[in-house]
């Protein structure tokens, strides 16, 4: 029986494609594999005959990957978490030990007021072992349908199917403003002000928009222009501070930020919360997750559903 191309990729030549993807340039890659270049060189010729595809172009002067090789590269990296993660999960379970809590997050910045709040849990629980692992969203959903991870913080809780999503909290969205910019000077922000002004919001892949709820609240506004999607936190006070618009975040997404080219101001008007949601399984939820969302909650409940930026 003749065997599917992708069923003979090994996971040495997908470790060697992820590090050359990164480089991009052959002998860097071979070094940082701590092997010689000539065999790398073979290993990814391998490939793409395997797969019958170019991965890269190379020539004398660079090498760049192709639209075939970055489509490859997201699969290869999932590959290499969920193996790791199996691996771990096989250790533990070796062990004898039931008690961990494999969680993942999108964005370990934006998530900073929930990690202290998971690093709260974990000094209660000496016994408990904790595994955090960051990956955009659609790779958390996967590992949480094939148990490799208990659960994940997320500010998107649509409904996906076989997964269950609780939400722990709700914030207050605020302005990300320019410190230089007029609104700088109040100390807080209409939702008639921001009409006025290209905003800045995260691309939906990203999670940190809390699915919909921005991007309906930005549809409410008279003429609203979006002027940049960003990827991730730094990038959008990047964006800010250089002058390209006003950003728009949740309070818990940037507690803790010391910047002092951005002012965080509280939107007064018509602006809903973001939720955060712990996801998980909705076919089995350990007792450890259990405890994980009563004692996220209980936090909450302290500090306030509000609480905004210290």
């Amino acid at each position: 029986m003749r065997k599917n191309r992708e069923q003979l990729l090994e996971l040495r030549q997908l470790r060697y494609f992820i590090t050359l993807a990164e480089e991009l340039h052959f002998a860097r890659a071979a070094e940082r594999l701590n092997m010689e270049q000539s065999p790398l060189s073979r290993a990814i010729r391998d490939m793409e005959r395997t797969l019958g595809v170019r991965l890269f172009e190379r020539n004398t002067r660079s090498t760049r990957i192709t639209r075939a090789g970055a489509a490859l590269l997201a699969y290869a990296r999932r590959a290499i978490t969920l193996l790791e993660q199996a691996g771990a999960s096989a250790k533990s379970a070796a062990l004898g030990d039931g008690h961990q809590l494999r969680i993942a997050v999108s964005d370990c910045t934006a998530y900073s007021q929930m990690l202290e709040v998971l690093a709260r849990f974990r000094m209660g629980r000496p016994n408990l072992s904790v595994t955090l692992h960051e990956m955009p969203p659609h790779l958390q959903i996967s590992a949480i349908r094939d148990d490799l991870l208990d659960a994940s913080i997320a500010l998107d809780g649509t409904y996906r199917e076989g997964i269950a999503a609780q939400s722990v909290g709700a914030d207050a969205i605020y302005a990300v403003v320019p410190a230089l910019h007029s609104l700088a000077n109040a100390n807080i922000a209409l939702s008639s002000d921001l009409s006025q002004h290209p905003l800045i919001l995260f691309n939906a892949e990203s999670d940190l928009g809390g699915g919909p709820v921005l991007d309906d609240f930005v549809e409410t506004l008279a003429r609203p222009k979006i002027a940049y999607r960003a990827n991730s936190l730094g990038t959008l006070l990047t964006l800010v501070a250089l002058g390209h618009g006003i950003g728009l975040v949740g309070s818990a997404q940037v507690k803790g930020v010391r910047r002092k080219d951005v002012v965080l101001r509280p939107i007064v008007g018509a602006a809903p919360s973001l939720t955060t949601y712990v996801l998980h399984s909705d076919r089995r939820v350990c007792e450890v997750v259990q405890d994980f969302i009563a004692f996220v909650r209980s936090q909450q409940a302290e500090c306030g559903s509000t609480c905004g930026p210290s």
